[in-house]
């Protein structure tokens, strides 16, 4: 049988439950596994300020993160940090020009800062009249931009920093026709949101060949073993290629059709402590 020394959580939509809580459940089950000798890796989009976050909520906390989408990592015990590729100046300055023709504006994140503008603020209102639970985005650490000179003087303050981008736009279509600049462009990574069955959606942007997928591979190897030691769960198109890179790639329930597709098995929805399901039914009864 399989022994899996590391195990990669994505966090919403898998480790967080739909009120971006970690369940008692999901907190006693990763804890269960870590005494079992399997090293935690939250593996999400966010930056390391959120993460940190959820890391709180664990019993234990978790051993690693890889953040941005694989951009970068974080060791929890001491807070060494690795960064593995980011999006350049001139990505950037693109982005930002691709949304001056929508009239929108994308979300920038660096490892520890979140900037974002209007356009995020419009797709915060239309998930909280949705009844979904959005981040606070006047904690510490988020900054909103006003304006063209401002999105200019964030590339310069943050030059070399900036890891992963989002555009966001309560028109789908708008979405798309974006994505189809960015890929005839060449140099970005896409992984596109679709939600409530597509009447909202967004685009996460990293540079080329950076997501999941590749940073739990850095980090796997830094850690001395291959893929086929990793048990990844994830719900969404940027947890695609850790599930299909991993030995084991475990999606959930409330995961979309291709996503279950693209996995070796399916556990139970964030909302009935899948996680959870799935480290007993794979970590621990293995171990035993």
């Amino acid at each position: 049988m399989p022994n899996y020394k590391l195990l990669a959580l994505d966090l919403d939509g898998t480790l967080l439950d739909p009120t971006s809580r970690v369940s008692a459940a999901n907190a006693r089950a990763v804890r269960l596994a870590q005494q079992a000798g399997v090293q935690v890796v939250l593996c999400t989009g966010r930056n390391l300020t959120e993460t940190r976050a959820f890391n709180a909520q664990l019993e234990t906390p978790a051993d690693w993160a890889v953040i941005a989408n694989g951009a970068a990592a974080e060791r929890f015990v001491d807070g060494a940090q690795m960064t593995f590729d980011g999006l350049d100046r001139q990505m950037c300055r693109q982005i930002l020009a691709i949304c001056a023709q929508f009239h929108t504006d994308p979300c920038l994140y660096t490892g520890d800062s979140l900037y974002y503008g209007r356009e995020f603020l419009r797709f915060l209102q239309a998930l909280r009249q949705r009844g979904h639970v959005t981040l606070d985005e006047a904690a510490e650490g988020y900054y909103y931009i006003d304006s063209p000179e401002k999105w200019r003087a964030t590339l310069e303050q943050e030059d070399g920093r900036i890891l992963k981008a989002i555009l966001h736009n309560v028109d789908p279509a708008k979405v798309d026709r974006m994505i189809a600049l960015l890929e005839q462009d060449g140099r970005f990574e896409l992984a596109p949101s679709v939600m409530y069955g597509g009447a909202l959606k967004n685009v996460e942007i990293n540079c080329k060949g950076v997501h999941k997928g590749g940073g739990l591979e850095r980090l796997a190897t830094l850690l001395g073993f291959g893929m086929e030691a990793v048990m990844a769960i994830g719900d969404s198109d940027n947890d695609l290629t850790m599930l299909r890179m991993a030995g084991l790639g475990v999606a959930m329930e409330n995961a979309a059709p291709h996503i279950r597709a693209a996995a070796d098995a399916v556990t139970a929805g964030n909302a009935v402590d899948g996680v959870a399901q799935a480290i007993y039914r794979y970590i621990l009864e293995e171990n035993t």
